[in-house]
């Protein structure tokens, strides 16, 4: 067994994007909770092949899959197939949280996971 504390888990912030993620890894899922900071996009429409489940911790967000759209707050869970075109924008007046689970592992995100 792993055990993580969200709190403790150090925050890395993308290349100006105005996102901080932490990361925790298991064999088969990454879990990704990151902060997107109000009026910065979040990478426009894109996919890969990884079964992603997104839940809105804070904030509002849009979640746009396949042509499909969601508006959603606190608690809203969306879920996007892999291989499917999606997108999640930051539509409230201050900074979104989301934790997104994605099956199998993420491989791009592996540089954030504690060792």
């Amino acid at each position: 067994m792993r055990a993580y504390d969200w709190n403790r888990l150090p925050g890395h912030e993308g290349a100006g994007d105005g996102r901080v993620r932490r990361v925790v890894e298991g064999d088969r899922i990454t879990v990704l909770r990151q902060t997107i900071k109000k009026g910065f996009p979040m990478g426009g429409p894109h996919t890969h092949p990884h079964e992603q489940i997104s839940i809105v911790m804070e904030g509002r967000a849009r979640f746009t899959c396949d042509g499909e759209s969601a508006e959603l707050g606190p608690g809203g869970i969306a879920v996007f197939p892999g291989g499917s075109l999606h997108e999640t924008q930051n539509i409230g007046g201050g900074d979104l949280t989301i934790e997104e689970i994605f099956s199998p592992v993420n491989e791009m995100l592996k540089k954030y996971a504690p060792k």
